[in-house]
């Protein structure tokens, strides 16, 4: 039999048909879905290079009915299967999706198995692509008793790129994209796609730790509620799926959260005894009262219901936005778009509060930094950072209404962000410098009040490990009580300036040297420039002499005959600090005035060497923090000693129980 198509082959074009093969595929698909298949298999026939090559699809739906055949294969743009079509899919075929061979093969052809009067019966269609509007059938013949039903759909391929296309590999994503929700709305049903041998697993695509299963009590009615949050777009995403207990649709709608711009992909799964096939459904269950108002009771339970689903969908979107927002600071932040923040640690809390409120403004709405280039998003950002440094700061709430606008409950929330953030950095702040006075005093008292009891090694050496700050907030620390050789080491990882030796020109005594305490700056600076500081620290009993002195310039020595470490972008400085310094040290002081840098001693080339007192580094921690300290009213005599009896005599056991102390305080 010859079926004709009232339509000529210039019509086929001007159509819709899918123009990739990706997509035509996937028609096919969905065709043996829409025939009521529960299994669907794609396969390749034929090895390349030695015979000829085919895809079939192949599907254990209903078959294709003989004598419907001018109601399916003889229109265009007309389906019986439509009905079902609408049920399952967002956007359907109209009775065009068995022509969508066009794009990436010459012919198709159907061999279909289907059940008449319990009587199965085969035959099979053929067309191709030269006359595309006819399609020639033989006479269906029975076929043995209790044989499947289902049809076979093949394609010859003669393009290797084709081949490549429909691989697994490139096809795994559009099948995940285009058929996860619907597998996964039948899993309880055994649905499966097989592609190529391997059967899709939609599980991978899940967001597990995003998606939940609840249920839900109402009107002694339970309903399961499955909230699915995929990892990438999928279609028919945003949809609720109301289901009866066998798995049959009784209504989809919308879920209204649909966040486009954060890719928010996702579908709820609601399943219960109290849906029926046939059942009067709403498409608006929230506006569609009147409709209702002769079924109160099932008003109630939906509107209920629809409350649950939405709450749900709503603490989801709460979890994935936070993520989405730490990553998208991440790439703020990695293209260079943040503002500028220093090192020291106030920077940072600052730093902390910008990224805390931009992170909740964001959560608030993607939509104020999507699709903004480098210059714009540079603009914003340093715009936010500039507000919430000033007295301006409840401003940002107005400004950013005049950007989208908020709903109340969004507005409520943002505001109190910013009040929480603000009072946070500024009780973080405190606490951090009330640490470090507390620090401040009591290694005071250990330097002029425990003099003979407080040794380098035990006492002071690990404080100043734990409390670097003290000598600047720029500085990270690299190496503690460490030898020359390991310090440098550490300094060429660091710094990527290791060769292919390490420390060659130096002696094995030079490489022995120890070095208290190696300080580096992390970030190099605009002009490229970067700064090293080595901390010789002595006992307070000991006083800063001429041998103390030539100790450091050894250290300073033994690095410059490194000419890796040398270069004129480096700034080395070199602090010996002692309680007391010698006259004879003190008289290099007058060598170096004109610089302006107080203890300076030597100068050679870009290193410099210092002679210091305790005094002058407590004076210099109180300078750099006098305008804090002034505004905060702090009183020095409220900070509380740590030794835990100030009346017991001073002895070595209480030195070393006070500078372990101070080593846990984390300031």
């Amino acid at each position: 039999m010859e079926l004709q198509v009232a339509l000529n082959n210039t019509s086929f074009d001007r159509a819709g048909l899918p123009k990739d093969c990706k997509d035509a595929i996937c028609e096919y698909i969905w065709n043996g879905f829409e025939s009521g298949a529960s299994k669907v298999a794609v396969r390749q026939k034929g090895i390349p290079l030695r015979e000829a090559m085919s895809i079939e699809v192949v599907d254990n739906g209903t078959g294709i009915v003989y004598e419907n055949l001018s109601e399916t294969f003889g229109t265009f743009l007309s389906s019986i299967k439509n009905e079902s079509s609408i049920r399952i899919k967002s956007q359907v075929n109209k009775g065009k999706g068995r022509f969508s061979y066009l794009c990436f093969a010459s012919s198709a052809e159907w061999k279909t198995v289907y059940k008449n009067n319990d009587i199965y019966q085969r035959f099979s269609i053929k067309t191709d692509s030269m006359d595309r509007s006819k399609f020639i059938t033989d006479e269906p013949s029975i076929t043995q008793e209790h044989e499947q039903t289902g049809t076979t759909v093949e394609f010859p391929i003669s393009d290797a790129r084709t081949t490549d296309q429909l691989s697994y590999t490139n096809m795994r994503q559009k099948l995940l994209e285009e058929f996860a929700w619907f597998l996964y709305l039948n899993k309880d049903k055994n649905f499966s796609l097989e592609y190529m041998g391997i059967e899709l697993d939609v599980s991978h695509y899940i967001n597990t730790d995003l998606s939940t299963t609840q249920t839900a009590l109402i009107e002694n009615y339970e309903f399961e509620i499955n909230i699915i949050i995929w990892r990438k777009n999928v279609a028919n995403a945003s949809k609720i799926f109301y289901r009866t207990q066998n798995g049959e649709i009784v209504a989809v709608e919308n879920t209204s959260f649909n966040k486009n711009t954060v890719g928010f992909s996702h579908a709820v799964f609601v399943s219960s005894e109290y849906f029926r096939p046939g059942m009067f459904f709403p498409q608006d269950i929230e506006e569609s009262q009147l409709a209702l108002e002769q079924e109160s009771g099932q008003r109630i339970i939906l509107r209920a219901l629809k409350k649950k689903i939405i709450s749900l969908i709503s603490e989801a979107l709460k979890s994935f936005l936070v993520l989405k927002a730490d990553q998208r600071l991440m790439e703020m932040e990695k293209n260079g778009n943040f503002p500028s923040f220093s090192e020291d640690v106030y920077g940072q809390l600052r730093k902390k509060d910008f990224q805390q409120v931009t992170r909740e403004l964001y959560c608030t709405e993607p939509k104020i930094f999507h699709k903004l280039n480098d210059t714009q998003e540079k603009s914003i950002l340093g715009f936010l950072n500039l507000l919430l440094s000033s007295e301006e700061r409840e401003n940002v709430l107005q400004i950013i209404e005049q950007v989208v606008n908020l709903t109340p409950e969004q507005r409520k929330s943002f505001a109190e962000v910013l009040q929480r953030t603000n009072l946070q950095y500024i009780i973080e702040a405190i606490s951090i410098i009330e640490k470090r006075i507390s620090v401040v005093e009591n290694l005071k008292s250990m330097v002029f009040d425990m003099t003979s009891f407080t040794n380098e090694r035990d006492h002071i050496q690990k404080i100043i490990e734990q409390h670097f700050w003290l000598f600047g907030e720029q500085y990270h620390l690299l190496t503690a009580d460490k030898n020359m050789k390991t310090s440098l080491q550490e300094f060429e990882k660091v710094t990527e300036s290791a060769g292919n030796t390490t420390v060659s020109t130096l002696s094995p005594q030079e490489t022995l040297q120890r070095i208290d305490v190696f300080l580096y700056t992390q970030r190099v600076q605009e002009d490229l420039s970067s700064e090293m500081l080595i901390i010789e620290l002595k006992a307070p009993y000991v006083n800063l002499s001429l041998d103390v002195y030539n100790q450091v310039v050894r250290y300073a020595t033994t690095i410059r005959k490194e000419p890796r470490f040398s270069g004129i972008n480096r700034t080395w400085r070199f602090f010996a600090v002692c309680a007391t310094i010698d006259d004879e040290v003190k008289t290099k002081y007058a060598n170096f005035e004109q610089h302006g840098k107080k203890g300076l001693v030597d100068i050679i080339g870009n290193f410099e060497i210092y002679a210091l007192s305790w005094d002058d580094i407590f004076q210099a921690f109180e300078a750099r923090h006098s305008f804090l300290l002034e505004r905060l009213k702090i009183d020095f005599t409220q900070i509380s000693s740590l030794e835990d009896d100030t009346n017991a005599p001073i002895s070595r056991n209480k030195v070393t129980e006070l500078a372990n102390k101070l080593v846990a305080i984390n300031a």
